[in-house]
């Protein structure tokens, strides 16, 4: 039976080396990409045995997956400003920050989940719905307040608009991500989706 990637999230003892091991899969995964990270270097570089690692995951595609899920899970919700435009500005600022510090993680990944379907599934299925947390968080505030109907949640164009738009103005284009773009991409896009009544 093959372990769950949300293993990572067992309770550490005071010797537990997972976060140093997390940290060491993603900064490999940065340096060699995914078909030349190896089970045996993460192990050496994190300074644990490789028994440890598979006691835990079966494979270097559960570990991976691990990974990027506890650091997806370490993004805190934005803050509640009150205001769905507010909310949304403070998410983008989170989302910007993010991609422009770590774009070779990103384009790693990306290459990774074409070559691995492994990889993939596992992404999709465990790390990609922690990525949505914040969005989630601001969409539900906002319809509390009644800004936007209940269903506006619903909408899977919303939570991937924000990220695709701000991963190609930054890899793809080259371009800033500054204040007056993320101003653009909330009044033009993202509040106008959320609010868009369907005939």
């Amino acid at each position: 039976m093959r372990a769950d990637p949300r293993q990572d999230r067992a309770p550490a003892g005071p010797a537990d080396r997972r976060p140093e091991l997390m940290s060491t899969v993603l900064d490999l995964l940065r340096e060699v990409g995914y078909d030349r990270l190896t089970i045996d270097a993460v192990a050496a570089r994190a300074r644990v045995s490789k028994a440890t690692v598979y006691r835990h995951w079966p494979g270097k595609a559960e570990l991976v997956a691990a990974a990027l899920r506890r650091r997806q899970v370490g993004v805190l919700t934005p803050v509640d400003t009150g205001s769905l435009r507010g909310d949304l500005l403070e998410l983008l600022r989170v989302t910007a920050t993010i991609c422009a510090s770590d774009g070779a993680l990103m384009q790693a990944l990306i290459f990774a989940m074409r070559t691995s379907p492994e990889l993939a599934h596992l992404v999709r299925r465990h790390v990609l719905p922690a990525g949505r947390l914040g969005s989630v968080a601001v969409v539900v505030r906002a319809a509390a307040r009644g800004e936007i109907p209940v269903e506006a949640g619903e909408r899977d164009l919303f939570h991937d608009l924000a990220p695709a738009l701000v991963m190609s103005r930054l890899l793809a284009h080259g371009l800033p991500v500054d204040e007056e773009f993320l101003a653009r991409l909330v009044d033009q896009v993202l509040i106008p989706v959320l609010r868009h009544h369907p005939d």
